[in-house]
């Protein structure tokens, strides 16, 4: 008897445990505190992973119930919806041929897989990237972004000297965490409030940011910001890059302001917790997490695939998915995974 009732009680727990994580992360990504939205892909994926192993007669309402939670607690999070649906096409795939258990024991392989190709893809990136950063260069980027700090590093071990001015990036203030990264690179960092972007753009020669999501057209979806940064540079006449991989092309938005749009209501992200009282009753405070920024304000987009101009991503969408792009939606795929 023992064999048997000390791994059903080890499972129950271990299943609980992943329930809880799952709704912490859910909680942690709709308040901004999961920085770069390739975290909150390989957060999620790892998530879904750990369900597999420890919720095995229960992953079916696991997965019908987390993905489309964790989707819209950051809807502009194109990764996120795409590693996703990449993991639900696979997962249909096996369970179609071979039975439901086979594909949750496969989960584990498919996931791993998954977050394989994510890290190879922020590498490939990084360097081409790094290859536009010159001796002498001041570059400013915004918010966090991995694809760009693994860019900036890459720069350095080429030997490239060069300084970045990074903003703050409020309500959330992430742009602190990539200036501690970036200096203990050994780069000369400095710290600037947002509204200081076009104070030092004429100092600045290139603008390095990373993106949420890139519509078919081209334009960015990126931490609020983005676009007075590009306003700024495009008046400055200096050229902006975004980093992102192919991952983050958002099929079902060709502008990217149908995305939609994460608001935050804490008063203590705009002003310290001591003075919130002061502010009269009638006042409510609204923090926007993201713009899209045009792109006619975008020089190019640096992909996997190379450096593009925003105008040639409807080419690379039509080359890689067809025209109109083949996708299937995650609703389709979560109703075919709830079936018996």
């Amino acid at each position: 008897m023992k064999c048997w009732v000390v791994p059903q009680a080890v499972d129950y727990v271990a299943c609980e445990d992943v329930q809880r994580r799952a709704s912490k992360f859910i909680r942690d990504v709709g308040r901004g505190t999961v920085l770069g939205s390739t975290e909150v892909a390989v957060g999620s994926l790892e998530i879904v992973r750990d369900a597999a192993s420890s919720c095995r007669n229960t992953f079916k309402d696991f997965l019908v119930s987390f993905i489309p939670s964790v989707i819209a607690s950051r809807p502009s999070s194109q990764v996120v919806e795409n590693v996703l649906r990449r993991y639900l096409e696979e997962f249909i795939a096996v369970r179609n041929e071979r039975g439901f258990g086979e594909a949750v024991g496969v989960t584990q392989r498919i996931v791993d897989s998954l977050i394989k190709e994510l890290d190879l893809v922020r590498d490939a990136i990084a360097e081409i990237g790094s290859k536009r950063v010159e001796d002498g260069d001041t570059i400013l980027t915004h918010s966090y972004s991995t694809t760009v700090l693994r860019t900036l590093k890459k720069a350095v071990e080429r030997g490239t000297v060069f300084k970045v001015y990074v903003t703050e990036s409020r309500p959330i203030g992430e742009g602190r965490v990539t200036a501690s990264n970036l200096s203990r690179l050994g780069i000369e960092t400095t710290l600037i409030v947002d509204s200081a972007v076009r104070y030092v753009m004429k100092r600045v020669s290139k603008v390095l940011v990373g993106a949420d999501a890139i519509a078919i057209n081209g334009a960015v979806v990126n931490k609020v910001g983005t676009s007075a940064i590009a306003l700024a540079a495009k008046e400055a006449r200096t050229r902006l890059f975004v980093l992102a991989g192919v991952y983050k092309l958002s099929f079902e938005t060709v502008f990217g302001e149908l995305i939609e749009q994460v608001f935050l209501e804490d008063a203590s992200l705009v002003i310290p917790r001591e003075r919130i009282q002061e502010l009269p009753e009638r006042v409510r405070v609204s923090a926007p997490l993201f713009d899209v920024t045009p792109p006619e304000y975008v020089d190019a987009i640096i992909t996997e695939k190379g450096v593009l101009a925003p105008q040639a991503i409807p080419v690379l969408v039509a080359s890689l998915y067809g025209w109109p792009p083949k996708i299937r939606s995650l609703r389709d795929l979560l109703m075919e995974v709830s079936k018996d």
